[in-house]
C-alpha cells in the first residue's frame, strides 16, 4: 500500500514528465522556444533582441507573457499555504485548469495547425502551452516539496547535487562528539531516499523531452497528446485519492 507521500511524489514525477514534452514539442514545433523553461526563454528572447530577429523575439516573448499569466492564474487558484493534506484539493483544482487548456492547446493544434504551426496560430499554441505550464508550477509550488520543480528543472539538479554533496560529507565523516557540541546545530543532511525524488523529477523531464522529441520525428500528434493525457491521468489519481480521503 502506497502511502500519501509516496503517492504524491508519483504524481510529481509524472507532471515533470508532461512538462519535458511539452518543452520538447514546443522547440521543435514553434521554431525554437520553450513554454515550460522560462530561463532558455530569457536568453532567446535576448539573443533574439540583440540580432534584431523581430519574429523569435515575439516568440520568445508570448510564452514569457503566457507563462507568467499562468503563474498569477495558478496563485490565484491555490490560494495560501492553509491545508495540511500532503495534496490540497485547491491543487487538483488548479491542474484540471492546466488540463483543460492543454485539452485546447491539443485540439487547437491538432484541427487548425498541422504539424508546423506558423503565424497568430503558432502564437496562440505558444500561448496556450506556456500558460498550462505557469499553472502547472504555480500548483507544484503550493505544495510546498524541498528542492522539487516540475518546469525548470536547473534548480531540481542543484538542489539534487548540493544534497548528494551534502550527503555524502556526512557518510564520510560523521560528526563525532567533542568541541563542536557547543555550536549551534546545523540542518540535517538530506538521506540517499531524501535525494530520490529530485532525481526522478528531473530523469522524467529528460524522458518527456525524449518522448516528445522522438513524437514530433514519428507522429507528431502524439507529441500533443501526450502531455494532456499524463495531467489527465494526474487529474483523475487526486480527485479519486480526494474521495477516498471523504470517506
Amino acid at each position: 500500500m502506497l502511502t500519501p507521500a509516496t503517492w504524491r511524489n508519483v504524481l510529481l514525477v509524472l507532471l515533470s514528465l508532461a512538462a519535458g514534452c511539452v518543452d520538447a514539442v514546443g522547440y521543435l514545433g514553434f521554431g525554437e522556444v520553450f513554454v515550460a523553461n522560462m530561463t532558455g526563454n530569457t536568453v532567446l528572447l535576448g539573443i533574439a533582441v540583440g540580432q534584431a530577429d523581430g519574429e523569435a523575439a515575439l516568440r520568445a516573448g508570448t510564452a514569457l507573457g503566457g507563462f507568467i499569466c499562468g503563474v498569477a492564474a495558478g496563485a490565484i487558484l491555490v490560494g495560501r499555504k492553509r491545508e495540511r493534506p500532503l495534496w490540497p484539493q485547491a491543487v487538483t483544482a488548479a491542474l484540471a485548469v492546466e488540463l483543460f487548456v492543454l485539452a485546447v492547446f491539443a485540439g487547437g493544434w491538432l484541427l487548425f495547425a498541422g504539424s508546423e504551426p506558423s503565424g497568430g496560430t503558432a502564437l496562440v499554441l505558444i500561448s496556450l502551452s506556456a500558460l498550462a505550464m505557469g499553472v502547472q508550477s504555480s500548483a507544484v509550488r503550493r505544495l510546498g516539496v524541498p528542492g522539487v520543480a516540475t518546469t525548470y528543472i536547473t534548480g531540481t539538479l542543484t538542489n539534487l547535487t548540493e544534497g548528494a554533496i551534502d550527503w555524502l560529507r556526512t557518510v564520510r565523516s560523521p560528526k563525532t562528539s567533542g568541541e563542536d557540541d557547543e555550536e549551534l546545530p546545523e540542518p540535517a543532511p538530506p538521506s540517499a531516499r531524501g535525494l530520490l525524488l529530485p532525481a526522478d523529477v528531473w530523469f522524467a523531464y529528460g524522458t518527456g523531452a525524449v518522448a516528445g522529441g522522438a513524437a514530433q520525428l514519428l507522429w507528431w500528434p502524439m507529441g500533443v497528446l501526450l502531455p494532456t493525457t499524463v495531467v489527465a491521468t494526474v487529474v483523475c489519481v487526486a480527485v479519486i485519492r480526494h474521495r477516498r480521503d471523504r470517506r
